[in-house]
């Protein structure tokens, strides 16, 4: 009797945990996936490093963001950009061919960072903390509510990408 009420309280721990993760996960990214969308097809116009049409974007995801991992892609392909979905540790060959690495909260950030720096490819993030710390080029974040374009000039550079008209959103 004793074991089962310790397994279940174990079991209802762990439950609340992964709960815990996913939730503080989607509030940390302060903008919608759908408006994210949006505002990052903008943002990539401004990229001359990006073909003008057909711009491929790679989501980058873990176990715990896979249910953000759906609705990001929806977004970008409700807005007319091609989307597809790798986890962190297939990114290798999931990411070949992309023009975007979308990385969501919860991904471990070094070999995503290497990846897009060795292939020249520009990272972005609903999660504005890793631009601000110099992780990933392009964030949206939240100020007074209203979504805010971030930019990393130091990352940009860094994955090769042309961000002159990139400054005019700052």
């Amino acid at each position: 009797m004793k074991r089962s009420v310790k397994g279940l309280l174990l079991l209802f721990v762990v439950a609340f945990c992964c709960l815990a993760l996913i939730e503080s996960n989607a509030q940390d990214m302060p903008v919608p996936p759908l408006i994210q969308s949006r505002y990052f097809k903008k943002v990539f116009a401004y990229n001359k490093s990006l073909p003008k049409d057909g711009i491929k974007i790679v989501v980058v995801y873990t176990d715990a963001s896979a249910n953000m991992k759906d609705d990001m892609v929806e977004a970008f392909s409700a807005v007319g950009m091609n989307a597809s979905a790798v986890k962190v540790g297939q990114l290798a060959a999931g990411g070949v061919g992309a023009n975007v690495i979308y990385v969501l909260p919860g991904v471990d950030i070094k070999p995503v960072k290497e990846f897009c720096r060795t292939n020249s490819i520009m990272s972005a993030t609903g999660f504005p903390k890793w631009v601000k710390d110099g992780d990933i080029s392009v964030g949206i974040d939240a100020v007074n509510d209203v979504p805010k374009v971030i930019i990393n000039t130091d990352r940009l550079k860094t994955e090769k990408q042309d961000a002159a008209d990139l400054m005019r959103l700052r």
